[in-house]
């Protein structure tokens, strides 16, 4: 993937979409930069200033590689708005050195290609694209999971178990770990989305929390990547729940039923015509199954069925 496979501009001339490269002769204008995503970073020029400011600017082109799948394009002598203003050869030089600083503190990354356009009606101006490539990148795969289901059912549970290997004592010890607000913590009821990470290695070992310190960490060491979004349950909170639906694209719904529910409630019936309409494969994890009768549990489940 080069620049020209993901910059363009649209001339009506044409009737359609025409590839615009920093390179082309003449080009004084390219489409905004995207900073949502997309593997492409306009900058005008960098400075080598101090540690702190190239660790962000790392972080930065870490994200922009993701987003290319181990490949990067920084396009130098180049405004956010597109607009192609170029820099002096000095700067291209300061520039280039700031991205190697980038890329030694990144340590798998190298700069593959550098290809550089003096301007025309400025001479002792240049712009130019560096292609910036990840070495042994690992191929992920990554399964999003929404989780859905009525309050009480067991949901921040469930995940507070899975993410960080520790079994409930009964009374809500694993909820904790993803709960965020103190009143979350004290009413038992989440009001906002929390993301939850565990993957696999090569080997298929579970990675979580337990073993790891971060969601970032366990993205790393994985081969297979599992992300659970934890909704609210209570119906009051039914638009935040709908924001992380739409928010987040997920693969999978999982619903959450309690055992010892007396009847499939409205909210869980609005939960199932929402993965109804958008066509999301659902799967039903029942909970609290010690705690169920045999009669009403087979009564919730034939009205679930039925």
């Amino acid at each position: 993937m080069t620049t020209r496979d993901t910059i363009y501009s649209v001339d009506a001339a044409c009737g359609g979409k025409q590839l615009l490269s920093v390179l082309g002769e003449g080009v004084t204008q390219l489409p905004p930069e995207s900073d949502g995503s997309g593997n492409v970073e306009y900058k005008t020029k960098l400075n080598p200033e101090n540690e702190a400011r190239t660790t962000h600017l790392a972080t930065q082109l870490k994200w922009r590689l993701a987003e290319g799948n181990g490949h990067a394009v920084y396009v130098l002598g180049v405004h956010d708005d597109g607009e192609v203003v170029g820099i002096s050869d000095v700067e291209l030089q300061l520039t280039i050195q700031t991205i190697e600083d980038m890329a030694r503190q990144l340590g798998n990354v190298q700069i593959s290609s550098i290809d550089r356009r003096r301007l025309e009606d400025q001479g002792d101006q240049v712009v130019a694209e560096v292609h910036i490539t990840q070495r042994n990148i690992v191929r992920r795969t990554e399964l999003r999971v929404t989780v859905l289901g009525d309050h009480g059912a067991g949901k921040s549970t469930i995940l507070g178990c899975l993410t960080y290997d520790e079994a409930d004592d009964g009374r809500g010890k694993a909820r904790l770990n993803l709960l965020r607000h103190r009143h979350e913590v004290e009413s038992g009821r989440t009001s906002s989305i929390t993301l939850g990470t565990i993957g696999f290695d090569a080997e298929g070992l579970v990675l979580n929390y337990a073993n790891n310190r971060s969601a970032e960490h366990i993205f790393q060491r994985s081969r297979h990547v599992v992300t659970f979004v934890d909704t609210c349950g209570y119906v009051k909170h039914l638009k935040t729940t709908a924001s992380a639906i739409v928010g987040h694209s997920p693969h999978v719904f999982c619903l959450v039923l309690a055992a010892d529910a007396a009847t499939v409630t409205g909210t869980t019936r609005e939960y199932l015509r929402i993965a109804a309409v958008l066509g999301v494969p659902l799967m039903v994890v029942v909970t609290k199954m010690d705690a169920a009768l045999k009669p009403q549990f087979a009564a919730m489940m034939h009205e679930l069925l039925g």
